[in-house]
C-alpha cells in the first residue's frame, strides 16, 4: 500500500506543480488530509503536532528566540534565527496588543527561554493563540543551534474544530521525490494520531498556493 500511495502522491504533486498559470513568486506546495469517523467534540481526538520534514521546505521557517542575555547572545550568532527578543523588549510588549499581533504574525515559531515563559504568555499569549501558534520552551541544556535547525524544517498540523489537517510540504521548485517524502512523513504522523489510523483518512489532496487541489488516489 505504501508503494501505491507513494506513486499516487508523486503523480498528484507533478500535476499540481504543472497546473495553473506561472506566478512572479515561488508558490508553496500544500497537503490537505480530510478525516472521517473522528468525533472532534471529544478532547482526546483533537491534537496539534509539530512535524519535522526530512527535506525541509526550501526556505527555512522564520524563527524568533525569546531569551535572557546569555542565550540571546548565542542565538544572535545563528543565521537561521530571524529575531531575538530579550526581557526588556518583552516587558514593553505587555499591554501593547497591536505590536504583539504584528510580531505574532511575522514569525512561524517562537522558542522561549524557560524563565521567560510566564512573561511571554502575558505579552504574546493572546496574539499567538489567535494565530494557532504556541510558545515552545527551550529544554534546559539543549543545543539552541540544533533546536533552531529542527524548527526551520518543521510544520505544525492542527486537528481541532474541523476534520482536516493542512500544512505546507515544500515549494514548487523542490524535487518531486523530496516533496513525496515530506508528504508521507506528514500522513504517517497524522495517521498515528487517529484511532483507526489510515482508516480514518477520507481523502488527500495537494495544491500550489494559487492552484486548484489535486486529489491523491488512495
Amino acid at each position: 500500500m505504501l508503494k501505491t500511495l507513494e506513486a499516487n502522491l508523486s503523480m498528484a504533486i507533478e500535476r499540481a506543480k504543472n497546473s495553473g498559470e506561472s506566478r512572479k513568486f515561488e508558490q508553496s506546495l500544500e497537503l490537505i488530509i480530510n478525516i472521517k469517523g473522528v468525533d472532534l467534540k471529544k478532547t482526546e481526538n483533537r491534537f496539534v503536532e509539530d512535524i519535522e520534514l526530512p527535506n525541509g521546505l526550501g526556505d527555512g521557517r522564520k524563527i524568533c528566540i525569546i531569551a535572557g542575555s546569555a542565550l540571546a547572545s548565542e542565538a544572535r550568532r545563528i543565521s537561521e534565527v530571524s529575531r531575538v527578543i530579550e526581557r526588556d523588549e518583552l516587558e514593553s510588549l505587555v499591554g501593547n496588543k497591536r505590536l504583539a499581533k504584528k510580531i505574532a504574525s511575522q514569525y512561524d515559531y517562537f522558542l522561549i527561554d524557560p524563565p521567560l515563559m510566564g512573561l511571554t504568555a502575558k505579552a504574546l499569549g493572546a496574539a499567538l493563540g489567535g494565530r494557532g501558534k504556541r510558545p515552545v520552551p527551550i529544554p534546559p541544556g539543549s543545543s539552541i543551534g540544533e533546536l533552531v535547525k529542527r524548527y526551520s524544517r518543521t510544520v505544525t498540523v492542527s486537528v481541532r474544530k474541523n476534520p482536516q489537517a493542512m500544512c505546507m510540504i515544500g515549494s514548487e521548485r523542490m524535487d518531486t521525490k523530496a516533496l513525496v517524502e515530506n508528504a508521507l512523513t506528514v500522513i504517517s504522523k497524522v495517521s498515528d494520531r487517529l484511532e483507526k489510523h489510515f482508516k480514518n483518512i477520507k481523502s488527500i489532496y495537494v495544491k500550489k498556493t494559487m492552484g486548484k487541489p489535486v486529489k491523491v488516489e488512495l
